[in-house]
């Protein structure tokens, strides 16, 4: 998967708190625009709603930190 997809989504995701409800409810639908394979779209699947809660109170760099633990969960 592209680094650049991983970072939109996940930015997305920590900024926009109805695609982030549309990503757990659904995320085949909430991923259409990504054009990603559904392997792709299963690895996102994995992610917890409350794990981008948390984050999105964060300050910037635990934003960072969180964004690549996320980024080597989706990549692998």
């Amino acid at each position: 998967m592209l680094t650049k997809t991983i970072e939109a989504v996940l930015s997305r995701a920590m900024s926009d708190k109805s695609f982030a409800d549309a990503l757990f409810a659904n995320a085949e639908k909430a991923l259409a625009d990504y054009n990603l394979t559904a392997e792709e779209i299963a690895k996102f699947k994995g992610l917890f709603s409350m794990d981008f809660e948390v984050i999105a109170a964060a300050a910037p760099e635990e934003r960072s930190s969180f964004a690549n633990i996320v980024r080597t969960r989706i990549d692998n």
